[in-house]
């Protein structure tokens, strides 16, 4: 249920953006949406169909851009990717130089990457 006061945010963003632009319709709203969020997408837009009803942003596409989990091995400089399941259950370790030495670079995003109006 987190998503709906998410969802409002989104919306009273893209029609403050839509009003600084002199805009009359939101087209599409793009969203970066990280792995390690516990957010649906699916409701995001349902949500923002509801209450975006009788706005310029009625009937706009909440088009999801992923971010996924990556983060960068300390001791051999590399990145590399993990799954959600991964990251939450077990010790991570760099698969090239297999040490736990790493910091989280992407996945935890949660933005407004671009609003499109006309």
């Amino acid at each position: 249920m987190h998503e709906l006061p998410l969802t409002k945010n989104i919306l009273d963003t893209a029609l403050r953006y839509a009003r600084k632009t002199n805009s009359q319709k939101v087209v599409t709203i793009a969203l970066r949406l990280g792995a390690l969020r516990d957010i649906k997408k699916e409701w995001i837009q349902h949500y923002f169909n509801y209450i975006s009803k009788g706005t310029i942003a009625e009937n706009a596409e909440i088009l999801i851009i992923p971010d996924p989990i990556v983060c960068h091995c300390r001791d051999c400089d590399k990145d590399f990717e993990i799954d959600r399941d991964r990251y939450a259950g077990e010790d991570i370790l760099c698969p090239d130089c297999f040490t736990p030495n790493y910091t989280l670079i992407s996945g935890a995003k949660f933005q407004i990457e671009g609003i499109e109006v006309i």
